[in-house]
């Protein structure tokens, strides 16, 4: 026991005097580096102090100035189509027109008689603007003679009143001009004035005249001094047309019944209607 204690005592003294001599070596030693700063050493830590609560206001103004130029060029074509129905051109009921034009004889009657003038009037009605009507057709015709059968014949002068019955069809009534063509025919009366009887050229050949309107002096085929008896001559006709607005194209053909033989002539007559 008192080994061991032997043993530990002389183990301490030799641990003091160990750390004595190396505190002795450090302090003597001048090359050693020290170091520039100090470790504050306290024995008391300071009471934590409390966060710190700012209140910070920020006033800002901003100013924007925005300057926008916009250029835009718009090109546009429309092509519209516009399709329109146009009005019916109204039918006439009543009609009134003029005309003139060329009186062309036929037959053995244009041998003695050369082509003369018509001049014509008609008043026409179409009950309910129909396409029916009647019309009254007046005709003044002057034909001269001709100068190799009767060189002083003066040429026959006819007026005539006829009656005919009317039908007309329309060829576009959305025309501004309403197109028709129409058809008549009819019969009336004839008054001759100086007539030139003529010989037909058929076998045996007749003397063709008119009664009591017949031309008897120097060069007729008939002598003076014949006794003719003057009836009433009458006559029928049959004939077509075109009219386009007011204006009217006309011709037939009118058959008198002359003596022995009927005498024929064409009419074709340009006229206005009113």
């Amino acid at each position: 026991m008192k080994t061991r204690n032997s043993a530990l005592c002389a183990l301490g003294l030799a641990a003091a005097i160990t750390l004595g001599g190396a505190v002795t070596a450090a302090a003597q030693d001048t090359t050693r580096a020290r170091s520039q700063t100090r470790i504050p050493v306290r024995k008391d830590q300071p009471a934590a102090v409390a966060p710190r609560v700012d209140t910070v206001t920020v006033t800002r103004t901003d100013t924007v100035v925005r300057t926008r130029t916009d250029t835009v060029t718009v090109t546009r074509v429309d092509t519209v189509t516009r399709i329109e129905e146009l009005p019916l051109q109204p039918l006439r009921a009543f009609q009134f027109g003029v005309g003139v034009g060329a009186a062309l004889p036929t037959g053995d009657w244009r041998n003695v008689s050369k082509d003369g003038y018509d001049v014509h009037a008609h008043l026409g009605w179409f009950p309910g603007a129909s396409v029916f009507g009647i019309r009254l057709d007046g005709d003044y015709v002057s034909m001269g003679g001709r100068d190799t059968d009767c060189a002083n014949c003066p040429g026959a002068k006819l007026i005539s009143g006829t009656g005919n019955v009317v039908l007309r069809f329309p060829m576009d009534r959305k025309s501004p001009v309403n197109p028709q063509i129409y058809f008549l025919g009819g019969a009336g009366l004839d008054w001759f004035q100086d007539f030139t009887p003529y010989r037909t050229t058929e076998r045996p050949p007749v003397i063709v005249h008119a009664g009591g309107d017949t031309y008897r002096g120097a060069g007729s085929v008939l002598p003076g001094t014949s006794a003719l008896d003057d009836d009433q001559l009458w006559h029928w006709n049959v004939g077509a047309g075109i009219q386009l607005g007011r204006f009217f194209i006309e011709s037939k053909y009118a058959a008198i019944n002359t003596t022995n033989k009927n005498s024929a002539y064409v009419p074709i007559l340009i006229g206005i209607n009113f």
